[in-house]
């Protein structure tokens, strides 16, 4: 039988390879970027539930709060923006970090390691 750990080390670079690769080439705001960084986000996410399916998720509580601080700021942000059109929106910041077809391959390498990390990250341990 095949390990969760050995299956997930396999699923990464069988993931991450053809992503990259679409997202360097493609160019920068293409639909075969967005499609390839959409397709393997939503790959990675389930791979990460299917492997937890069954389990009680326990409650997040107060550790969740500067996450949800974070999603509030980003949110406002892009509303304020599109309101606003004097204001640049987070991917305007970005795109010009991103312009050389080596930094997105490395930005995206990066999410994807996140990613991968968020959903190997061990639970809390039960409490007897």
């Amino acid at each position: 039988m095949v390990s969760a750990r050995r299956t997930g080390r396999l699923t990464a670079p069988a993931v991450a390879v053809p992503c990259v690769a679409a997202v360097v080439w493609s160019g920068e705001l293409s639909t075969g970027a967005l499609l390839a960084v959409g397709g393997s986000g939503v790959l990675v996410a389930a791979v990460g539930l299917a492997g937890r399916a069954g389990e009680t998720a326990p409650p997040v509580g107060r550790r969740g709060l500067p996450w949800l601080a974070w999603l509030a700021a980003a949110v406002a942000w892009e509303l304020v923006s599109l309101i606003d059109d004097d204001l640049p929106t987070l991917s305007d910041l970005a795109d010009p970090l991103l312009a050389h077809p080596t930094a997105r391959g490395v930005a995206t390498v990066g999410w994807l390691l996140a990613g991968c990390w968020l959903i190997a990250r061990p639970g809390r341990p039960e409490r007897k």
